[in-house]
């Protein structure tokens, strides 16, 4: 692929000329890009996510500024360090190590299930409690229980393109058909949270003991919302 050596060129460029290389391995595809795995000569791993349309670079930028701010006043929440230069559309991070979470359900003992959910809580809660960007708030107009639908409406479309990884159209009907009585009675704070734009089983890595060791998605929305 002719694109290839940018990507280690990039890489090697942001640690001052260290060599790396790409593992003769196949990258993984999401819906909207392309991660590569790295390998440093000092063995240091970092993955690189490649937008599959060029212009999306644009809103990759958007969600990585607002993810550093997070990072910024969030040293040890679990979600990798990033590493780019604007005029290069490609975003490295660290390679999280772990497996996608993938399955949950009662056959997981709960024991576990119990340890991934205090992960969890901590994770979100560093999350919605980090003041947005004040630039980002004044460009959210959209209330909780609109942004909420147009989310499952994403999930619905991509049922029917064949291209989800879980649930099916049915499911997401049901999910839908609840907004109105539980999301509709946010829409009228005045209050802003970040959230994560795409939080799905797929995104969220765990270890074998299944301790949270972060998300693999860097994208993130800001919506009006409240604190309970």
């Amino acid at each position: 692929m002719e694109y290839k050596p940018d990507i280690i060129s990039g890489a090697s460029d942001l640690r001052r000329g260290l060599p790396c290389s790409l593992p003769d391995e196949t990258p993984f595809r999401g819906g909207s890009h392309r991660i590569f795995k790295l390998v440093f000569k000092d063995s240091v791993q970092w993955a690189a996510r490649v937008c599959h349309r060029p212009d999306d670079w644009e809103y990759d930028l958007r969600a990585i500024k607002t993810f550093l701010r997070i990072k910024k006043l969030n040293p040890g929440i679990r979600a990798p360090n990033v590493f780019f230069k604007e005029e290069h559309p490609v975003l490295y991070s660290e390679w999280v190590v772990g497996e996608p979470l993938a399955i949950w359900n009662h056959q997981i003992p709960s024991q576990k299930r119990q340890i991934l959910l205090d992960d969890l809580a901590e994770f979100l809660l560093q999350l919605w409690t980090t003041p947005p960007p004040q630039d980002l708030v004044q460009m959210q107009d959209t209330r909780y229980s609109t942004w909420l639908t147009q989310s499952l409406d994403r999930g619905i479309l991509r049922t029917f393109r064949g291209k989800a990884r879980w649930g099916d159209a049915m499911d997401y009907l049901i999910m839908r058909s609840m907004i109105p009585a539980y999301a509709s009675a946010f829409d009228n704070h005045d209050g802003f949270g970040l959230a994560h734009g795409d939080l799905n089983a797929y995104n969220v890595m765990k270890d074998g003991d299944f301790h949270l060791t972060g998300y693999v998605r860097i994208s993130l929305f800001a919506f009006r919302f409240t604190f309970c």
